[in-house]
């Protein structure tokens, strides 16, 4: 990306969001895609994107949340679908709930660098709660947002991680 892009849902289309994991998903270069979910649609097409990047060889990492209220049956089904695809999929951290919309997308190009873009977004990875819900999603490859958002998903993908980090603020 040349530049960040911020988008206002619903003022803004949902599309560019579908776009990017789509693109991603067939993209040669990308090794991997990471992201956090809290309600998705019922025909979600960001989970098909993810589940097209897994049959294309990508590593794809999902965090669901199983505790997103009044959704909780459908985030069950769509854990199942993505784990049956071969997505590795995180749920449930003991004593917190994951309502952060985060996507890391690595992608390894021709002179052997590694690229990382991805979003930070306030709403739903929904493609119909889109058009009502007022949200902001921020379309980046800064170095540093990546940066952190690297740290969060370490944070979510390991307990010992997990474990440590809580005895620290304990202390």
């Amino acid at each position: 990306m040349e530049k960040d892009v911020m988008l206002h849902f619903p003022y803004h289309s949902f599309l560019p969001l579908i776009d990017l994991l789509r693109e991603a998903a067939f993209d040669p270069e990308v090794t991997t895609i990471k992201i956090t979910c809290y309600r998705l649609a019922s025909q979600s097409k960001i989970v098909n994107a993810l589940i097209n990047a897994v049959r294309n060889g990508k590593e794809v990492i999902v965090m669901i949340e199983l505790r997103a209220r009044f959704e909780e049956e459908a985030n069950i089904e769509w854990k199942n679908r993505l784990e049956e695809e071969g997505a590795r999929v995180l749920v449930e951290i003991p004593h917190m709930k994951v309502h952060s919309k985060l996507c890391l997308i690595r992608k390894r190009t021709k002179n052997n660098t590694i690229l990382q873009y991805g979003f930070v977004s306030t709403g739903n990875l929904n493609e119909k709660t889109a058009l009502a819900y007022g949200d902001h999603c921020l379309l980046t490859s800064d170095r540093n947002i990546m940066a952190d958002v690297n740290r969060i998903f370490t944070y979510l993908e390991s307990p010992k991680t997990r474990e440590s980090y809580l005895r620290s603020c304990k202390t």
